[in-house]
C-alpha cells in the first residue's frame, strides 16, 4: 500500500514553473450572468497548448457550461472564485470517448488527458437546485433530461483535485471512470440540491483520497465497476468525515469487475446536515430517529465481480440504520444471456478492525451469501455497536428471504432481521474477535446469529442488554465452530442454541457451568457439542 502512494504521488502533475493563464485575458466577465464557457475553454486550449500550466479563475461568479480540461493543465480557483453551472441543456453538449461512447455530462469534463489538476480554495456550484435541473430521480421509468455531474473524468492518467468546494451538482457531484493515478485531498462537498446527489464516485485504479469533508443527500463515498475487465482497485481512503442519507461508505451497486485491494481508514460518519428527499423515518419501521444514514459500511459484489482484500480500520459512526452491510449476490443474472451458467464471482478476505458504531433501527449489521455461494474468510475485531433493542419473539423466529437477484440494500430482508446485533448467513471462515453488542433496550432476538456457516472463530463476546431474555448464540446448520470465553452474565438464559440437523462439531471453552445453561445434552452426549 505504501508502495500504491508513492506512485500515485510522484505521478502528479507539477507545474509551480508554469504559466499562467487568467481567464479575463480571454473575454471572461465574473458577473453570475455572462456565459463564459468559450472564454474559459480558449484559456485551457492555450494553455495546454503551450506545455501546460495554470488557468487562474479569478473572484467572481463565472456561470459556465462544459469546460473540457486538457494535458497539463491546472485548473485554479482563486479565494472567492466560483464556477456556476449554466441551467440551460444545450450548454452541455454530448461528448463521446474514442470509441463512440457516450460521456456523462458534467461542468468538468476530461477524456483521456493527462498530468491534469483541479485546485485552489474556490467553489464549483453545480446550480443544482434550478429549476431546469428538478427532474426527478434517474432510475425513474421514462427519465429524460440533462442533468450535468459537476466533474466527470474517463480515461485519464495523474489527476490532482485539491483543496476546491464542491457545492450543489445536478446530479452525482464527481465520477472518475477507468483513470489511473488519482489524488484527491482537501476537498469540501456539500450535495443537497436534487435527488442521485453522491459525494465521490469512483470506478479507477491507484486512486488516494484522504482529508476530505463529505455531506450528500446520496451516497457519499462510492466505488463502483462498471466493467467486468476492469476491476476497481488499489484504493486508499484515509482521514475522511461522511455525512449521507443513503449509504457513507459503499461499494457497488455496479460490481461487474469487483473491488481489489481496498484499504479505508480513519473515517467519521453520520447523518447529513438536511434530508429533502428520503425521509427514512417515515416509511421504514423501527427508524428511531428522523435522519439517519442507511448504512456506515456496504460491501456489495451482486454483478458476477471479484471482491477480495478490503481492509477497514478505525472507523466512528453514529446516527446509522446498519452499521455493516456485506452482501454477495446474482443481481447480474437478470440480465444475463450468456451460453454458460451465470458466474456470481466471489466475495472474499474483508478485514474490519476498530469499528464503532451506535445504530438507530432494528436492520442489524449482515454479512450474507446465498446457498452455494460463501462469502469467504472474514475478520471482525474490536468491533463495538450499540443498537435500539426492542427485538420481539416473533421477529426473533422471523423467516428471512434469499432475495439474492435483488437490489442490495440493508433493508433488502425486510425492516428487522432475527438477531440484535449480527446476522451471518452462508460464509465461509469467519473470526469474530473482542466483540461488544449491546442494546438500549431489552431485545427478544438473539445476540449473533449463524446460519449456514463453516470455520468460526469467536472470541470474547460481550452481550450487554438492560435484560437478558434471549440465547447470545444461535447456530442454524453450522460447522466447525469454535466458541472462546464468551461474557454473557444471566444464569436464567442459554447461552447458546443450536438448530438444524447439519449442525456438528462445536466447541465451547472459558465459561464455567456452561453445560447447565445450554440445554443440550444430547448433542453433548453425541459429541456434537463440546465443553471445556
Amino acid at each position: 500500500m505504501k508502495a500504491l502512494l508513492v506512485c500515485v504521488l510522484l505521478c502528479m502533475s507539477f507545474c509551480g514553473f508554469c504559466a499562467d493563464y487568467n481567464v479575463l485575458a480571454f473575454g471572461a466577465r465574473g458577473d453570475g450572468k455572462t456565459l463564459n464557457t468559450k472564454a474559459i475553454q480558449a484559456a485551457v486550449d492555450k494553455c495546454s497548448a503551450q506545455h501546460g500550466g495554470r488557468v487562474i479563475i479569478p473572484a467572481g461568479v463565472f456561470m459556465s457550461g462544459t469546460i473540457i480540461l486538457k494535458n497539463d493543465v491546472t485548473l485554479y480557483l482563486m479565494e472567492g472564485a466560483e464556477i456556476k453551472a449554466s441551467p440551460d441543456a444545450k450548454d452541455y453538449p454530448d461528448q463521446l470517448t474514442p470509441e463512440g461512447k457516450k460521456v456523462p455530462w458534467a461542468v468538468i469534463v476530461a477524456i483521456n488527458a493527462n498530468r491534469i489538476s483541479l485546485a485552489g480554495p474556490g467553489t464549483l456550484n453545480g446550480n443544482g437546485a434550478a429549476p431546469a435541473f428538478q427532474l426527478g430521480d434517474d432510475t425513474a421509468p421514462g427519465y429524460k433530461g440533462v442533468r450535468p455531474n459537476i466533474i466527470t473524468m474517463i480515461g485519464c492518467k495523474g489527476i490532482e483535485i485539491l483543496d476546491v468546494h464542491l457545492l450543489n451538482s445536478p446530479h452525482w457531484m464527481e465520477t472518475y471512470m477507468r483513470c489511473e493515478n488519482l489524488h484527491i485531498k482537501g476537498v469540501q462537498i456539500y450535495n443537497h440540491a436534487n435527488l442521485n446527489n453522491d459525494g465521490i464516485d469512483i470506478d479507477c485504479k491507484n486512486v488516494l483520497v484522504e482529508d476530505c469533508t463529505i455531506d450528500s443527500d446520496d451516497d457519499g463515498i462510492c466505488l463502483k465497476s462498471d466493467d467486468a475487465n476492469a476491476p476497481c482497485e488499489n484504493i486508499t481512503v484515509r482521514n475522511c468525515i461522511v455525512a449521507s442519507n443513503c449509504n457513507a461508505v459503499k461499494f457497488g451497486t455496479a460490481s461487474h469487475g469487483g473491488f481489489r485491494n481496498i484499504n479505508i481508514s480513519n473515517i467519521t460518519i453520520h447523518k447529513a446536515s438536511q434530508d429533502l428527499f428520503r425521509h427514512w423515518q417515515s416509511h421504514v419501521k423501527f427508524v428511531d430517529q428522523p435522519v439517519t444514514v442507511i448504512a456506515g459500511i456496504s460491501i456489495e459484489n451482486v454483478d458476477g465481480g471479484y471482491t477480495d482484500n478490503v481492509i477497514f480500520d478505525n472507523i466512528y459512526m453514529d446516527d446509522i440504520q446498519t452499521p455493516i452491510f456485506i452482501k454477495l449476490g446474482k443481481r447480474g443474472s437478470l440480465k444475463y444471456k450468456g451460453a454458460a451458467p451465470y458466474n456470481p464471482g466471489h466475495l472474499r478476505n474483508v478485514t474490519l478492525n476498530n469499528i464503532t458504531a451506535v445504530s438507530h433501527s432494528k436492520i442489524t449489521s449482515s454479512i450474507s451469501g446465498f446457498p452455494g455461494y460463501d462469502v469467504e474468510n472474514v475478520v471482525l475485531s474490536n468491533l463495538k455497536i450499540t443498537a435500539p433493542g426492542n427485538g420481539t419473539q416473533a421477529e426473533a423466529a422471523a423467516r428471512v428471504p434469499e432475495n439474492e437477484n435483488g437490489y442490495p440494500e440493508s433493508r433488502m430482508f425486510g425492516n428487522t432481521l432475527p438477531s440484535s446485533g449480527l446476522y451471518i448467513r452462508h460464509v465461509k471462515g469467519i473470526s469474530l474477535q473482542n466483540i461488544t453488542l449491546q442494546t438500549n433496550n431489552a431485545d427478544d432476538r438473539p445476540g449473533i446469529i449463524m446460519d449456514d456457516v463453516q470455520d468460526a472463530q469467536v472470541s470474547l463476546i460481550s452481550i450487554k442488554q438492560p435484560e437478558i431474555k434471549n440465547p447470545a448464540f444461535k447456530l442454524i446448520n453450522c460447522q466447525n465452530i469454535l466458541l472462546l470465553n464468551p461474557q454473557i452474565i444471566n444464569p436464567a438464559v442459554p447461552v447458546l442454541t443450536v438448530d438444524g440437523e447439519k449442525t456438528h462439531a462445536i466447541s465451547i471453552t472459558g465459561t464455567k457451568g456452561l453445560k447447565d445453561k445450554i440445554g443440550l445434552t444430547d448433542m453433548v452426549s453425541k459429541g456434537e457439542i463440546t465443553i471445556n
